[in-house]
């Protein structure tokens, strides 16, 4: 067994008892029935959402999850008429899936779970805010990443989309590249640049967010095909009547939802974490190599913490330069010292 999971279920091994003495309303032979662990691939492959752990504690949300939806229904549901730049209909379905989402970030797992990956998300959420506005798209689309890898750069599902924003290889040309040396996908800016082309391009076929959204998820084809059938064409029509992917039904409103959330913090008494404007997100230097270089040894010789220069240049698949010309990636002002290196 891998050694992340081995820790895993050690914990979860002393942490089930007591779960069973803090939680009486929960049978033992109940509570073991529903958590039937899945096997699992190596921990650096997963999300936290197919964690071991995850499952488990997710079990115990039931009841603030629908505490938040009686606050909710309390607070006469709000109509929820636009939110990040995306209209949204007032019909029931939409307005009730938004707020089945809502309720279900507000739960104290929940807000705990938003504010942790927003706040470990904000270096690549200042970059992404300042290509939306460049680019004048939806600013909604800055918490997409965090619907597709929770703002991991080198997140991996179980279908093989890589990255920040989950490209699959069937997906990624023309935007991004791959070969035995770099795969442009792990790269949060490259890969920044490439989700917002495509988002985009969407858009210009759909000439409506949540369809062009949604088609980011289950792909441009099974969409067109989709509303092809419908006789109302509009993204909402075809999740109520499950005329696409389960998957993307729920992936326009859980973003949705999280917008909804950041854009009015304080009417659902949700704390988020401050994001700094001034915070450097893409202010670096950049150097020439021509051969294969050790990222470890050049780490090494102009001091420089490997982890950091490993994450400035994700893409390298083999943490080496390839054997051809390559732009190296360096914190701000440490160019020159490594030209001194490698010439």
């Amino acid at each position: 067994m891998h050694n992340s999971q081995c820790i895993i279920h050690n914990f979860l091994f002393w942490l089930l008892p007591l779960l069973f003495s803090c939680f009486p309303l929960f049978p033992q032979e109940l509570l073991l029935e529903k958590v039937e662990l899945e096997e699992l691939p190596p921990a650096d492959d997963y999300y936290i959402d197919d964690s071991p752990l995850h499952q488990i504690l997710r079990l115990f949300d039931e009841e603030d999850y629908a505490r938040q939806k009686r606050f909710l229904e309390q607070k006469q549901k709000k109509i929820i008429k636009e939110t990040g730049g995306i209209k949204v209909p007032s019909e029931k379905f939409a307005q009730d899936i938004i707020h089945d989402y809502i309720a279900r970030y507000m739960t104290r797992f929940g807000k705990q779970n938003l504010y942790k990956i927003l706040d470990e998300g904000g270096y690549y959420r200042l970059y992404i805010r300042r290509e939306l506005k460049k680019r004048k798209m939806p600013q909604a689309l800055e918490y997409l990443p965090l619907v597709e890898s929770e703002y991991k750069p080198t997140a991996k599902s179980r279908s093989g989309a890589r990255g920040l924003w989950q490209f699959m290889e069937n997906s990624m040309s023309p935007f991004l590249k791959k070969n035995e040396w770099v795969d442009e996908r792990l790269d949060p800016w490259k890969a920044t640049q490439a989700a917002l082309t495509k988002l985009m391009d969407n858009y210009k076929v759909f000439r409506d967010w949540p369809l062009a959204i949604g088609a980011y998820n289950c792909g441009a084809g099974a969409m067109k095909r989709a509303l092809a059938k419908a006789p109302e064409k509009s993204f909402w029509y075809l999740a109520e009547h499950k005329m696409i992917p389960e998957e993307t039904i729920n992936y326009v409103p859980k973003l949705l939802a999280i917008t909804e959330i950041t854009e009015h913090s304080g009417e659902y008494k949700v704390e988020l974490p401050e994001l700094n404007e001034k915070t450097p997100f893409d202010d670096f230097d950049y150097i020439t190599t021509n051969s294969q270089i050790s990222l470890e040894w050049l780490a090494h010789e102009i001091r420089l913490d490997y982890d950091s220069l490993k994450a400035l240049n994700s893409e390298l698949i083999q943490e080496k330069t390839p054997p051809y010309s390559y732009r190296l990636r360096l914190p701000m002002n440490m160019g020159k010292s490594a030209l001194n290196f490698i010439q």
